[in-house]
């Protein structure tokens, strides 16, 4: 039961990307449906095999629980796109529609408040370009803590926006395909940027892999582009989004013992509390890459010892080393 207060009517609109999970876009429907906004964006990709047709359209009957006065759209797609094509497309057809907004995932269940402190984010910083988006998801939160400000200030996350708000003109500057990343990469000007050379090294193989279309996915081009034009994220002092896909049937988080796998969520005191200035908190950032993407001990060493040992006994070690990951944690 949530002991938030809403201070108004929620008056921002809310994009729902959604596939073949109801579970948890039942879960992620219900908070939305308890925020009541405006105007809702529903987005749901088309199955890949009649097995999962059945699935994708019991989730579209999830529009049934909209039952306050509210402007409904709907985007079913008939073919699957798959992850990468379809978020892009969902994100473009809702920021052509909308000036600014909130976008959640089917598994990403956030507390009432998180809502209207995107709503506040939004409103305060709308004509600040510096800002590129306001995140609703912090893993490093303390559920006990009890901090001077609401918020703070960050660039170093990579992937990961379980729940967030932006506007139209920073998605404008989104390009899907990192053009720019040959130019880039290697130059000292990009390099100065991170805080580490593990940082360094970690961000080069995601956006290596992720411009050459080994990972197909959509945020770490985000990530890219918000990098490239010294974009800030808003990132809230209490965690206003559990990440409920944490299973089998998840695309980007199926890991067993991942250390994301955390539920520390909790609502967010109101009024909100300010910031003075707009320094980024770059060793929050270190410490959160060095715990949360940073990749772990076990990893690491398969990586350093895969060329010397044969595929077999790779294999056999794998189940090993996957044991010792859960024991270590992120190291």
């Amino acid at each position: 039961m949530s002991t938030f207060t809403p201070p108004g009517p929620l008056r921002t609109p809310v994009l729902l990307t959604a596939f073949t999970r109801y579970d948890t876009a039942r879960r992620v429907m219900e908070a939305v449906r308890r925020a009541r906004p405006p105007r809702l964006y529903f987005a749901c990709d088309g199955p890949r095999t009649e097995a999962e047709k059945a699935l994708t359209d019991r989730v579209r009957t999830l529009v049934e629980l909209i039952d306050w006065p509210c402007e409904v759209h709907t985007l079913f797609r008939e073919k699957n796109a798959g992850l990468k094509k379809a978020m892009v497309g969902n994100l473009d057809w809702f920021f052509e529609k909308e000036p600014e907004g909130i976008v959640l995932e089917d598994d990403t269940e956030p507390v009432l408040s998180f809502f209207w402190f995107a709503e506040e984010m939004l409103e305060r910083f709308r004509n600040d370009e510096r800002i590129w988006w306001i995140l609703g998801n912090n893993l490093m939160a303390d559920r006990e803590a009890r901090p001077a400000h609401s918020y703070y200030f960050s660039q170093h996350g990579y992937g990961a926006p379980w729940g967030w708000a932006g506007w139209r003109s920073s998605w404008a500057l989104y390009d899907a395909d990192m053009k720019e990343w040959p130019r880039v990469r290697g130059t000292r000007e990009w390099d100065a940027f991170f805080l580490s050379r593990s940082e360094k090294k970690e961000a080069y193989v995601l956006f290596e892999r992720t411009w050459s279309g080994v990972i197909k996915t959509w945020d770490f081009q985000h990530d890219f582009c918000r990098i490239l034009h010294n974009g800030i994220t808003i990132i809230p002092e209490f965690n206003l989004v559990r990440n409920i896909g944490f299973g089998g049937d998840g695309t980007n988080t199926v890991q067993g013992g991942d250390p994301r796998d955390v539920d520390n969520a909790r609502e967010m005191p109101f009024p909100l509390s300010h910031p003075k200035g707009m320094e980024v908190d770059k060793r929050r950032d270190l410490a959160y890459f060095n715990k949360f993407v940073r990749p772990p001990f076990y990893r690491r060493l398969r990586s350093s010892v895969k060329v010397l040992i044969p595929k077999p006994v790779d294999e056999a070690i794998t189940p090993f080393l996957s044991r010792l990951q859960k024991r270590l944690g992120a190291s």
